[in-house]
């Protein structure tokens, strides 16, 4: 299943963060689907959504917020992903779904970066019914080839097992991804918020 911001809902204007939140269903790619019966249809997928304040990350050295001192700033551009059924239960009924997902960025390295390697910090929470039930973070580490300042890359693959059974469904599933920003940041990203213009679907 694949979702991607670019496509759907396109940001314009720089430097920007979702206000409020992003909503991205997923949608299935046809190599998504390893189930045990060749003809069964892959289970559906929990809705992604990027919260507004965690979808940029500008990072400087020292106190000063100008380019001279800038030494990250990424975007997320894109998740992808898909879902497939997990373990199963009494009756051969799915006790989870796995979802895996990816992380696009477009990552810039600055003018007070230190080397050429950058390390960017990012999160995955699963939102059941309002409620987060696991939050994790992870580190993407990016080398930049000599007298290259800017990259498109993506994450690797991060596979989640939801529980499901007749009580518990995927519909009460969301999935939370940005970056994991200090206070200072996530200051900054609050106070430099516009809001942004979208191309239609």
């Amino acid at each position: 299943m694949t979702i991607a911001i670019p496509n759907g809902l396109r940001r314009l204007c720089r430097p920007v963060a979702f206000r409020g939140l992003a909503f991205l269903p997923l949608a299935l790619l046809p190599s998504a689907c390893q189930l045990d019966d060749p003809n069964a249809f892959a289970p559906a997928c929990p809705v992604v959504e990027v919260p507004g304040e965690a979808a940029d990350l500008v990072a400087y050295a020292g106190d000063a917020h100008d380019i001279a001192h800038m030494t990250t700033r990424v975007s997320l551009t894109r998740v992808t992903g898909n879902c497939q059924q997990g373990s199963r239960g009494g009756k051969g009924r799915p006790r989870s779904i796995t979802t895996n997902i990816s992380v696009g960025m477009d990552v810039t390295r600055g003018p007070a970066t230190r080397g050429r390697t950058v390390e960017v910090p990012y999160f995955i929470a699963v939102v059941y019914d309002g409620e987060i039930k696991s939050k994790k973070q992870f580190v993407e580490t990016i080398e930049f080839p000599p007298n290259v300042t800017r990259t498109l890359t993506h994450t690797r693959i991060v596979p989640i097992d939801l529980p499901v059974s007749h009580r518990v469904t995927i519909d009460g599933y969301h999935i939370e991804v940005g970056f994991q920003l200090t206070p200072d940041q996530l200051a900054y990203n609050r106070s430099h918020l516009i809001t942004p213009s979208f191309h239609p679907l």
